[in-house]
């Protein structure tokens, strides 16, 4: 055997192990977080408000409380509190009012890039097509926080943080199509709305857990499950409301490298 045809085989071994090891999953960049978030959005003033969300639980503990959500212990608008219910610990919102008043804003481009700027009503023009009015008002808060690594994401019901443990969920469609791990169940969520407002109002709502594993193979890659409960509803509400809850399961790559 020729010296260039030894040199080349060893040069061919060198990059295919160099391939090999850049490919591996690197131990130092296992991580796992849950973010949790609450929003809540309404077309007119609402006063007297209560209303009350699911936290994420396991094991009939909760992994974020309002301590979290809320360190000063408000959400913009909102006070915020963790209560027992019969449904569980949720988070509790409450306020004297939360009001909503008509805005109007122009859209601008400067330098080649466009931002939205507040107007009077004087200024509001309807027939400009770059002018808005917005008659809604809407409250989000994000909060993240890491977990012990990997957490279970294919079936995280009883064995990570979830929506109502308890729930009966049953096999529904996607919104995203299937991977071969991935799968969605629907339940019954109740939700506690109290407040007066105008017959007409519209007020929204989204409360969303999300779980995952990410690692560092040639790139950054991981899985995930999420919990998703929505609500939407017209005119004063003085009670518990059943909302739209959603888990899906099993997105991403499987399986997750042991450390």
């Amino acid at each position: 055997m020729s010296r260039q045809t030894v040199l080349a085989l060893l040069l061919a071994a060198l990059t295919l192990t160099a391939g090999c090891s850049f490919l591996a999953p690197n131990p130092e960049s296992y991580t796992s977080t849950y973010d949790y978030s609450v929003g809540v959005d309404a077309t007119a003033t609402l006063s007297d408000v209560t209303i009350r969300v699911p936290l994420p639980q396991v094991g009939g503990e909760t992994v974020v409380d309002a301590s979290v959500v809320a360190p000063n212990g408000t959400v913009e608008a909102f006070d915020a509190a963790v209560v027992e219910t019969e449904y569980g610990p949720m988070l509790e919102l409450t306020a004297d009012e939360f009001a909503v008043e008509t805005r109007y804003y122009r859209f601008v481009e400067e330098d080649g890039l466009g931002r939205r700027e507040e107007i009077s009503e004087s200024e509001y023009d309807p027939s400009n097509p770059n002018h808005q009015k917005v008659e809604r008002r809407t409250v989000r808060v994000s909060v993240t926080q890491e977990a012990t690594y990997p957490i279970e994401t294919r079936t995280p019901v009883d064995e990570s943080p979830t929506f109502y443990p308890d729930a009966t969920r049953e096999l529904a469609a996607c919104r995203v199509p299937y991977q071969d791990e991935t799968a969605c169940f629907a339940y019954d969520a109740p939700i506690y709305l109290s407040y007066d407002a105008p017959a007409d109002a519209q007020v929204s709502g989204s409360v969303m857990l999300s779980g995952s594993n990410e690692w560092f193979a040639g790139g950054w890659t991981g899985n995930s499950y999420t919990d998703q409960v929505t609500f939407g509803v017209t005119g004063p509400r003085d009670g518990w409301v059943v909302a739209n809850g959603t888990t899906e399961t099993g997105r991403g790559n499987y399986p997750a490298p042991e450390r």
